[in-house]
């Protein structure tokens, strides 16, 4: 016999002190989204649905991007840069590209031969410093390449862009040259035309705030503040009960909104539907993704390779339900506001943008929400209903300084 729970504490029949017990697989198992202008309840709603989770003994996950999460009661928080580290070595060379700012595709292929050089280099030949590609054998390398199947596959990633020069090793250009070896001189003409990228990259490479939040030297020699990879917290959390039931994810330590937040928390989504997708484990996750905008790409071209549109996709089907706020609902694309089965309602600054959520024959009054106050649409309901949402016991000010 399957026991079914209910959110009991989350919303309030509007005008009433009656408490709606709620299904949280007619609310959630088809993702949630959270709309209203700013100062109208979404933060609150937000932290009021956790608490109710964290009740009724459900597994969540919040992904913090301004670190506003940080305090929650009951819950394990894990910083980005202090006590976690997203592993450089687990990262495929065009994302290791986009976080170093390397904008030109022709250069992803070398700094994909740079990482696998630099792998060899200290997991096989087991010395610090380059790769050195002038004059190596092909035979020798073919048989590094094959040892290091076998081996680690960690890397000092401050290395990367003076290995990137080793990969322009080409033959000499006339009768000496011997294509026996990997090369006998660089191609210096080649790397001019990629100098802004290869300088661009250098830059990143040596800020210490991405140095803290990717473990990039893996020169265990060296003593290091004890960080955790944060992939193997995801792997831990999202394959065991326990009772902290609730995970705070905050990479506040990377510039809000910036490219490599965006990229960081992308990689962090694509890792837990990844994780999921290879394992049995089934019971439900509910993730929290606070202002969607945070999550998009600046490409929307790009946007069916990000971890949101897959997970929105593809994480039903392995018991991860999202929960996403945002302003506006023409934040969120039309490809991805179609995976979104509930919604929850605040004051819009515009009463057309509701058509991009909910068909307007059936909805109750909407012109004059109080702050706290929603429309609820469920999953497969086409009426809706006036709620007022719990206020969470946790503390969150998010409004706007007042004039004293």
């Amino acid at each position: 016999m399957i026991n079914h729970i209910a959110l009991n504490n989350f919303v309030k029949k509007s005008g009433t002190n009656k408490p709606l017990s709620l299904d949280p697989n007619e609310l959630l198992s088809h993702h949630l989204m959270i709309v209203g202008a700013t100062g109208n309840g979404k933060s609150t709603s937000l932290l009021s649905l956790v608490e109710s989770l964290q009740q009724s003994q459900q597994t969540s996950i919040i992904f913090d991007a301004t670190g506003e999460y940080s305090q929650i009661p009951h819950a394990i928080t894990y910083t980005l840069g202090e006590d976690a580290n997203l592993d450089f070595a687990e990262l495929e060379a065009k994302d290791v590209g986009n976080i170093l700012g390397i904008k030109n595709d022709h250069l992803i292929p070398k700094l994909a031969m740079a990482i696998e050089s630099l792998k060899i280099q200290k997991n096989v030949i087991k010395n610090n410093g380059t790769y050195i590609k002038i004059n190596k054998k092909l035979t020798t390398f073919d048989q590094e390449q094959q040892k290091l199947s076998v081996f680690g596959r960690d890397y000092d990633a401050t290395l990367l862009m003076t290995q990137v020069i080793q990969e322009f090793a080409v033959p000499f250009g006339d009768s000496r040259a011997n294509y026996d070896l990997l090369g006998q001189e660089i191609d210096h003409e080649a790397i001019r035309s990629q100098w802004g990228d290869l300088l661009s990259g250098q830059s990143r490479v040596r800020q210490p705030t991405l140095n803290r939040v990717f473990n990039m030297h893996h020169n265990h020699t060296v003593p290091r503040t004890t960080q955790t990879d944060i992939f193997y917290i995801l792997k831990l959390f999202s394959e065991r009960r326990s009772q902290q039931r609730t995970l705070v994810i905050d990479v506040s330590q990377l510039k809000t909104g910036s490219d490599v937040s965006r990229l960081v928390l992308s990689l962090l989504l694509k890792k837990l539907l990844a994780i999921r997708m290879a394992s049995t484990i089934r019971f439900p996750i509910t993730i929290f993704l606070d202002e969607a905008h945070r999550y998009m790409p600046e490409n929307q071209k790009q946007l069916n390779d990000t971890g949101l549109f897959k997970i929105l996709r593809e994480g039903r089907k392995y018991g991860i339900y999202s929960v996403v706020s945002t302003q506006s609902p023409l934040d969120i694309p039309a490809q991805l506001s179609g995976q979104f089965g509930s919604a929850l309602i605040h004051q819009l600054n515009h009463p057309d943008e509701l058509q991009q959520i909910v068909s307007l024959e059936n909805i109750v009054d909407y012109h004059n929400l109080s702050v706290g106050q929603a429309i609820l649409k469920m999953y497969r309901n086409p009426n809706t209903m006036l709620v007022d949402v719990t206020k969470p016991t946790t503390k969150h000010d998010t409004a706007s300084p007042k004039f004293r």
